[in-house]
């Protein structure tokens, strides 16, 4: 899939504290970590192409607390993937999702990717929507420990809602729950090692 009617082109690093909503119209350069701060909210509308140049520095991360919401439809997802010439599995960090509900590993853990805190006691807690995604190219070791996924989800919430996501020719897991009670509906993993 290639949604490449974007008609400029931006570049997405830093962090988003308030309310920030990206436009299809743009093709937006992933240049390094785009992080998501607790009481911030990003929304990726349906048509969205984000493309990542920065290696497995490159990353979008929602910290416990932030929300992104990610309108992607049917016959026009949000596409993130690598912006090389000749892309390959591992060449971002993919998406990370960090919430408050409950996991083995305690509260306040800190997450492998991006150092951000997850885990608590809100089995409810809402991290936003995520529909109709491709990742695709993400994923890498970090160390013998730790790796960046397609997707991440560290003690994600059931008020979460995500369905419809495709994560395809990633180097780790296509998708890695680390505890929480979000329900997650049709994905599909293609290619992933």
């Amino acid at each position: 899939l290639d949604n490449s009617g974007a008609s400029s082109t931006e570049n997405l690093a830093g962090e988003v504290t308030g309310v920030v909503t990206l436009s299809a119209d743009v093709e937006y350069q992933l240049t390094s970590a785009f992080v998501v701060r607790s009481g911030g909210s990003l929304t990726i509308p349906a048509g969205t192409t984000i493309k990542a140049t920065g290696g497995t520095a490159a990353y979008i991360a929602v910290e416990r607390g932030g929300k992104i919401f990610i309108n992607g439809e049917e016959n026009n997802p949000v596409i993130m993937t690598s912006a090389a010439a000749s892309p390959a599995p591992g060449d971002w960090g993919g998406l990370v999702v960090c919430g408050d509900a409950p996991t083995n590993k305690g509260v306040n853990v800190t997450s492998e990717v991006a150092d951000l805190q997850y885990g608590g006691t809100n089995t409810n807690d809402n991290s936003g929507s995520i529909s109709y995604l491709v990742i695709n190219y993400a994923g890498a070791q970090i160390n013998s420990e730790s790796q960046y996924n397609g997707l991440t989800l560290y003690s994600v919430g059931s008020g979460t809602t995500i369905d419809n996501v495709a994560i395809l020719n990633g180097t780790d897991d296509g998708v890695e729950f680390f505890g929480g009670t979000v329900s997650a509906t049709n994905l599909y993993l293609e290619n992933n090692e």
